[in-house]
Formats: structure tokens, C-alpha cells, sequence
């Protein structure tokens, strides 16, 4: 398996010359969210300017409804473009402009305005960044799936998040030497601005994509028939449909990821420069996960590395609530780690492969914006760790976790075990 991992066979020079910067490209931007992680880095930050659990539950929340939302305004003019790169590499500097600003605030506004204030500047700001993200997805998904052979997008994905893992623990030592090392806030300000740099630079090799042929553009349709569409497709396309469900459900029982950190610190009297240590098990685990779980992916399809996240999420929920001292619950990170691979390895991989070329951009902004709605959950449980302790929101997460566990096992079928797909 390790020589078919390392081996991979491109059809001409183009496929190759692309393959190597996508994975170039997302070993640098996955660095950078390294250094500013959510599930370690952002929660300890806004507990730092005095944000309640409630605030530290809002993370994913902002993050979730920022990137998805603009999706669907975006993904009918997408679909619609005869190159995707032009678009891509306007939209892709907004992305990352947001955190060069947070920087900005976090050196001068944060120590010296209340806390209420703080927080509302930090999540104002992780929205900016996050519908950054959203107005340049479904460009760069569909310039990616159109440049990318169906065989090889587990192995790219996999080596972007590998390789980004590597970088991500040279990331996660930098976070706890920073945070150690210089006072606060001037250290999270260093953070970010780091992880600034780091994406100019993923964005910078965007340039050196090679787009030779223009697409077919889908029908043209105005923005009310386009929403309009959006039902239609989820009707008529039934494993669609049950991938979905299965999506939101995993969506809701993700929101544990926010408080294992803040959760640890708690528990057993932690620094929080621990935040660097956990990033840095997360880096290692995922680049395992991304490369293993990867390939197998190419090899037998996308749907089981769905069903496999979800019981490493039940595995993080059980180990959190069972961890009697700070080395046992580093396994926490390494199965949360371990579904966050599968995540960026499977899920919209697998939607493109549910839907016909032209379609890959309503498809990815329809799978992103129907999961808005179920992230609100993460209020709800920053208000339950408030009032009943972290281990509440984790018991309750493990339920739903096995519940997508058996939607994924038997309502979702592979779509490449389905002849024909769905023509609209």
C-alpha cells in the first residue's frame, strides 16, 4: 500500500503539473489553519479575552454559517464560467485578507476595550475570514474537480491534509512557543499574522494553475429559478438527499470539537500554551489518517470514510468523558484529528461524485448551505457546557454520532456503485 500511496500514474504532464501544486497549495493553507486552529487554538484565545462557554460554542457557529451561507449566491454564477481560475483567484485574497486584520486588532483593541466588545470584534472578523472562504469554494472545487481525474482525488486530498499535517505539527510547536514566550495578546496577533503570510503564499501558487479548456457552462438560469432548483435536486436525488441527512447530524455532533481543548484545560490545570501540544498530536494524526484513509478512498470510494469519521467522533466524545489524566486524553485529539481527515479527504468528494460535471457547483453550495441551520446547535450546546459541564455536550454528541454512523452504513450507497446518476 505505501509504494500505490507514494506511485501515482498521470495521464500527461498537465494532470501532473496540477496535481503537485493542489497539493503544494493545501499543505500551505492547512499549515496556516494550523496556527490558527478551532479546535485548540480559537477557543483558547476566546476564553483568554474572557469569552463564557456560550462564546466558545458560537466558534463553529460563525465559522459554519460565514462559509457556507454565501455559497448559494455564488455557485450559479460559478457554474456558469467557462474558466473557474479567474474567479478563483479573485475571490481566494478576500479569504485570506481577514486575517491579516485580526492581527491588526488583536496587537491594539482586545487587552484594551471590555470583553464584551473583544468578542464581538473577534467574531465579526472570523465571519469576514469565513465568508471569504464561501464566495471562493465553489469556484475553487469546481476548477478542481474539473482539473483533477476522478481516480486520483482521494490521493490529492489526502497529500494536501498529509503534508499540511507535517507542516501543521512545526505549526502546532510555534503556537505553544508563542504562547509561552510572549504576553497576551501580542501572541495570538503574532499567531495570526503568521498564518497570514502562510496563506499568501498557498495563494501565490494558485497562479501556476493550468485551466487548457474551457467548460461547458450549465443552463443559465436566473437567481429564482436557481433557488428553486435547490428542492428539486434534493427530491429527485435520493442518496443526495440521505447523504445529507447524514451530513447535518455529523455537523451537529462536530460542535464537541470547540470545548475538548478549553475542556482539558479545565480538568487538569493546564497552561494554555497546551493548546500548541494538541495541535501538534492532531498534526501527526491526521497525517496517517489523510494518507491511509486516502487511498482507500480511491480504491473503493468515498462513503466508508464517512461512516469511519463518525465513530472516531464517538471515539473523542467517549474518551473525553473517561480520561483520567492529560495523556489519555490526547487520544481525544488523535480520533479528532482523525475524522477532521476524513472530512477534508471525503465529503464534498464524495458529493462530486453524486452529481454530473456541469452540477458540481450547486452540489457543493447545496451540501454547505443545508448544514447552516443544524450549526446553531453549537449555541445550544455552549449553553449546555455553561450550565451542566462539558461532558453533557459530549454525551449528547456521542448519540448523534452513532445515529450518523447507521445512516451512513445503510442509507447512503456508494455512487460508484450506482450505474447512472441523476440527470436534472
Amino acid at each position: 500500500m505505501v509504494r500505490q500511496l507514494i506511485k501515482t500514474q498521470f495521464d500527461n504532464a498537465t494532470i501532473k503539473r496540477n496535481y503537485r501544486i493542489n497539493i503544494a497549495d493545501g499543505a500551505m493553507f492547512s499549515f496556516a489553519m494550523a496556527l490558527v486552529s478551532q479546535q485548540t487554538v480559537i477557543p483558547v484565545f476566546i476564553k483568554s479575552i474572557g469569552g463564557s462557554s456560550i462564546a466558545i460554542g458560537m466558534i463553529p457557529v460563525i465559522w459554519t454559517i460565514g462559509f457556507n451561507f454565501p455559497q448559494i449566491l455564488i455557485a450559479n454564477y460559478a457554474s456558469n464560467q467557462h474558466y473557474k481560475k479567474p474567479l478563483l483567484l479573485i475571490t481566494g485574497i478576500f479569504q485570506r485578507l481577514f486575517w491579516f486584520v485580526l492581527a491588526i486588532a488583536s496587537f491594539y483593541l482586545v487587552d484594551a476595550i471590555p470583553v464584551g466588545f473583544s468578542v464581538t470584534i473577534v467574531f465579526i472578523l472570523l465571519a469576514l475570514a469565513a465568508i471569504g472562504g464561501g464566495l471562493n469554494f465553489p469556484g475553487w472545487f469546481d476548477l478542481i474537480s474539473k482539473i483533477t481525474p476522478t481516480n486520483l482525488r482521494g490521493r490529492l486530498f489526502a497529500w494536501r491534509v498529509a503534508i499540511g499535517a507535517l507542516l501543521g505539527f512545526a505549526g502546532g510547536y510555534t503556537v505553544k512557543y508563542v504562547l509561552d514566550k510572549m504576553l497576551f495578546p501580542y501572541n495570538y496577533s503574532m499567531l495570526f499574522i503568521i498564518a497570514f503570510f502562510v496563506t499568501m503564499i498557498s495563494y501565490s501558487l494558485l497562479f501556476f494553475l493550468k485551466e487548457d479548456t474551457p467548460n461547458k457552462p450549465a443552463n443559465k438560469l436566473g437567481y429564482k429559478e436557481y433557488l428553486k432548483l435547490i428542492p428539486v435536486i434534493i427530491k429527485k436525488n435520493k442518496n443526495f438527499r440521505n447523504f445529507l441527512i447524514a451530513d447535518v447530524t455529523m455537523i451537529m455532533a462536530f460542535t464537541s470539537f470547540a470545548f475538548f481543548t478549553v475542556d482539558a484545560i479545565n480538568k487538569f490545570s493546564l497552561p494554555d500554551s497546551i493548546a500548541g501540544e494538541f495541535t501538534m498530536i492532531m498534526m501527526v494524526s491526521m497525517v496517517f489518517g489523510s494518507l491511509i484513509f486516502g487511498h482507500l478512498a480511491d480504491l473503493y470510494g468515498h462513503k466508508n470514510n464517512l461512516l469511519y469519521m463518525s465513530l472516531f467522533t464517538i471515539a473523542a466524545c467517549f474518551i473525553a468523558l473517561i480520561a483520567v489524566n492529560v495523556y489519555f486524553y490526547y487520544l481525544v485529539f488523535v480520533f479528532a484529528a482523525l475524522a477532521t481527515a476524513m472530512i477534508q479527504v471525503s465529503r464534498i468528494t464524495l458529493v462530486a461524485e453524486m452529481c454530473n460535471d456541469e452540477e458540481r457547483a450547486i452540489y457543493a453550495a447545496i451540501t454547505n448551505i443545508v448544514t447552516v441551520p443544524f450549526i446553531l446547535t453549537g449555541i445550544l450546546a455552549g449553553w449546555l457546557a455553561y450550565h451542566f459541564e462539558y461532558n453533557s455536550v459530549f454525551i449528547i454528541c456521542m448519540f448523534i454520532g452513532a445515529f450518523a454512523a447507521y445512516w451512513y452504513k445503510y442509507k447512503v450507497i456508494e455512487p460508484r456503485n450506482i450505474k447512472e446518476l441523476p440527470l436534472l
